[in-house]
């Protein structure tokens, strides 16, 4: 329908807006359409990245198919049900120390919501537990 625009812009537009009548309108108004961007060399990781960031890295499913208990290397704190004190929300004076700090954060964060977690899960059992008596009880 348009053979003086480029298919790469045409594919480009229909990306942004989603729709060939949308992309038809852009084309019939400006009388061309912009060329998409030139793709970015992938950045290399930062050398101070911690090592879970990097052990994710490799790809989504190794992510999605492990949870972040394990992620974060907190089996030791997670079999002892243990939940360290709340670190400080000071901002650090140089980016290893905010990063350290960070990653305490997250992982105490991890544990918090494990533990709640834990917590609904065995009210909800004792809740169950306590319905069946009372079905028992009135049978």
């Amino acid at each position: 329908m348009f053979p003086h625009i480029p298919t790469a812009a045409i594919h480009y537009d229909l990306q942004k807006t989603g729709s060939v009548e949308q992309t038809c309108d852009n084309i019939l108004r400006d009388g061309a359409l912009p060329m998409p961007p030139a793709p970015r060399p992938p950045t290399p990781p930062a050398p101070s990245s911690s090592t879970s960031v990097a052990g994710s890295s490799s790809g989504v499913n190794q992510s999605v198919n492990s949870n972040l208990i394990q992620r974060f290397k907190l089996q030791e704190a997670a079999e002892k049900n243990l939940v360290p004190e709340e670190p400080s929300k000071v901002w650090g004076d140089s980016a290893e120390k905010r990063q350290e700090v960070f990653k305490s954060r997250k992982e105490y964060m991890v544990l918090q919501a494990r533990k709640r977690f834990l917590e609904q899960e065995a009210r909800k059992a004792q809740e169950a537990e306590a319905k069946a008596k009372e079905v028992e009880a009135s049978a």
